[in-house]
């Protein structure tokens, strides 16, 4: 960092789902130097995160300052109470404004580069450019000026990734994907730099959505306890993770050289990476296995039973068929029917109206259950109040009773009821209970005292999924060296940006600003 004006500036670095315990390690083995000077000169630690019950929401949460319950929208296909069926929601269904807009209409001047999961805003005192190459976005190509899309296209083109999932798992094409991301990071590297040094800016905000992916396609390369961890590796992606990881870390060290020593600098992710086991797939059997799903079955299953778990045909197609080739279908259908078939990947085609309690879609790694309840939902056959809540604590207790079969170790690490853990007037659009699988030992089946045991079936590519946590490292401006600040949450890093060039803190947000001074103070 230069030394330099008294201009003070923030720089907020958003690291999509990189992996706390990743960073640490390589830190302190050499291989991320630039990530171990943030630890050893600024202050950071781990973020508590919504990726526990929700993780399509960690990022909303971050920019926000907010829990779910306060905006409503958890996924891209969410359940609907009205018609007990499902709805599309994009990014841009959150309604709250993110903290880059609180800073603009204070009369900073604000640029938000490519970060995760939410949509261009209407109108900003400053520049944005909106799901170039972020991850998994659920809204259109958009910017600030509205020429700057294809001013960046014209000189580097589309962003080379694409859909992360558009790829078949076979190792020839994963090396061409951890290509495309590898290159995916130096673009965005020289996008953030060009922005940084043409346009004028107090606050700038830049996503690099590369380890997403990578965690997502690359865990059972470099995990050797995984299932599906290769005996031979001959296109050397076990360290492809390692690579996106030093890849970012070199390109944060750029944009770090561009900026002088009254810019506080921000680097975060909402949520991190570990391998992928779970049952989600699979939570609507068991939840009818329990006793708890279609009213119309005959109670608790026979106990010493050994059963492979329902095939969803349409998930089951989707196994069968190379990711390109799904997408390029995907791409000839119209919207309607891209739609119901996204519907039907998740759901089977099931109906929930005979459910006292029934499984919803979800990011894999959470299951997620929601109560037939009367009055809420179009077919409610449970009561509101103590029924209600019994049945919640019920449920929870059965599914802390499943096991690994093989271990005897438990297969759930944490039940939410959910109303316990947010607040918020809509409360009533999120899940009911929300199961967070363990993820610290392979396991492939599910063992209850109540039905014997489920052998799960694979029904998805990916080998890695959201951890708990996320993590945030801050150097700069007023920021003591070495301070381990693990304990927050998500919710504080907007309280924190506001408070930090004196723009009011406004009521109604669940986070509180971190403990360094504002850069104000700083300044004099």
């Amino acid at each position: 960092m230069k030394a330099g004006s008294e201009h003070i500036r923030q720089l907020v670095i958003c690291a999509d789902a990189m992996e706390w315990n990743l960073v640490r390690q390589w830190a302190n083995g050499g291989k991320l130097p630039v990530f171990r000077r943030l630890m050893e000169q600024g202050m950071g630690g781990k973020l508590a995160s919504t990726s526990e019950q929700l993780p399509d929401t960690v990022w909303p949460c971050l920019y926000i300052g907010m829990n779910p319950a306060k905006f409503g929208r958890f996924f891209y296909v969410q359940y609907d109470a009205q018609t007990m069926g499902v709805r599309h929601l994009g990014d841009d269904a959150i309604g709250l404004p993110p903290v880059w807009e609180r800073l603009s209409q204070a009369g900073q001047r604000v640029g938000v580069v490519d970060v995760p999961k939410f949509a261009a805003s209407r109108s900003l005192n400053g520049f944005q450019l909106a799901c170039w190459g972020a991850h998994a976005m659920h809204a259109p190509l958009a910017s600030i000026p509205e020429t700057l899309v294809g001013e960046i296209e014209t000189r580097f083109g589309q962003h080379p990734v694409g859909e992360c999932d558009a790829v078949d798992d076979a190792p020839r094409l994963l090396a061409q994907l951890r290509g495309r991301l590898l290159k995916g990071v130096r673009l965005h590297g020289e996008v953030f730099r060009q922005l940084m040094q043409e346009y004028p800016w107090d606050t700038f905000l830049a996503g690099f959505s590369e380890p997403h992916c990578a965690g997502h396609h690359f865990w059972r390369f470099m995990d050797p306890s995984y299932p599906r961890h290769p005996k031979e590796d001959p296109y050397g992606l076990a360290d492809t993770i390692e690579q996106v990881y030093r890849a970012i870390d070199h390109e944060i060290g750029k944009m770090l050289d561009l900026v002088d020593r009254n810019v506080r600098c921000f680097v975060v992710s909402a949520e991190g990476m570990g391998p992928l086991y779970h049952a989600s797939w699979n939570l609507q059997e068991i939840l009818d296995l329990l006793g708890f799903g279609d009213s119309r079955t005959n109670g608790f299953a026979r106990s010493g039973r050994q059963r492979k778990a329902r095939v969803n045909p349409w998930r089951l197609l989707k196994m069968m068929m190379p990711g390109a080739l799904q997408y390029r279908i995907k791409g000839m259908l119209p919207q309607t029917l891209q739609e119901r078939l996204v519907e039907l990947w998740y759901t089977g085609g099931l109906r929930w109206e005979a459910c006292r309690a029934f499984a919803i879609p979800n990011n894999d790694v959470v299951g997620t259950i929601r109560i037939n309840v009367k009055g809420r939902d179009k077919t409610g056959l449970v009561q509101a109040g103590a029924e209600y809540r019994r049945l919640c604590q019920e449920i929870t207790e059965a599914l802390y009773e499943l096991r690994d079969p093989v271990s005897g170790r438990p297969v759930v690490r944490r039940v939410t009821f959910i109303p316990d853990e947010f607040q918020g007037p809509f409360l009533d659009r999120l899940p009911d209970l929300t199961v967070f699988w363990e993820q610290s030992f392979p396991w492939t089946a599910v063992d209850s005292p109540r039905f014997g045991t489920l052998q799960l079936r694979r029904q998805d590519a990916r080998s890695g999924s959201h951890t708990a946590h996320g993590f945030v490292l801050i150097i700069g401006s007023g920021v003591s060296a070495g301070v381990d600040i693990s304990g927050h949450t998500i919710y504080d890093i907007a309280p924190t940006l506001l408070e930090a060039v004196g723009v009011p803190v406004p009521p109604g947000l669940d986070g509180h600003p971190l403990p360094i001074p504002a850069i104000s103070t700083c300044a004099k």
